[in-house]
């Protein structure tokens, strides 16, 4: 078991604890200073979850389970598993929740075969050309398309950070070379006049 695992496991334990002793505000405290917060809400957006919604069921978490919950934990020891256990579950029972509540499907999960061909009219000006461009590049390049996707929705670079699971920096480099790599696709259009 490495170092930087069983500090977490040791953070987890310690955080339980201050919370059996009734110091909550001390072990919310802790919860932020270990990161527990940022890592719960990374997890959440690695399911689908977007930023403002895995941030409310991360605080959903610490009133309802993590507070209310804590002394319910056998061996303080799984402190970390019981918090990951409880959290998936909320994750999950959200995931179905929105699911449940998707009234039309999103496009990319569409049979491409039966989606409309771009007309040849539409692809004679410049937006048209870049949308049948995106098209190639999300078929070619899918994960670099995605970041794309969020930067298009004009999410951060710490949001997107948590989606993808990188550093900052290498967050930031990635996008990079997600548009660089999508501009090759579009120089082509660069030749259309409005």
């Amino acid at each position: 078991m490495t170092q930087e695992k069983l500090s977490k496991l040791n953070q987890a334990t310690e955080i339980i604890q201050l919370l059996r002793e009734g110091r909550n505000d001390e072990a919310l405290m802790l919860f932020e200073k270990y990161g527990f917060r940022k890592e719960f809400i990374g997890f959440a957006m690695k399911r689908n979850i977007n930023y403002d919604d895995a941030s409310d069921l991360v605080q959903k978490f610490t009133i309802d389970k993590l507070y209310m919950k804590s002394n319910s934990i056998k061996n303080i020891e799984f402190a970390r598993t019981w918090m990951y256990r409880v959290f998936s579950n909320m994750v999950n029972d959200q995931g179905r929740m929105l699911k449940k509540n998707r009234e039309v499907p999103l496009d990319e999960d569409r049979d491409q075969s039966q989606a409309p061909k771009i007309s040849d009219e539409i692809s004679q000006t410049r937006s048209g050309c870049v949308q049948e461009q995106l098209a190639k590049f999300r078929e070619a390049e899918p994960k670099r398309a995605e970041v794309l996707d969020y930067i298009l929705l004009n999410k951060g670079t710490e949001e997107i950070r948590l989606i993808i699971g990188r550093s900052y920096g290498a967050t930031r480099e990635y996008m990079s070379q997600c548009r660089k790599k999508f501009r090759s696709f579009t120089e082509i259009c660069n030749e259309i006049e409005e």
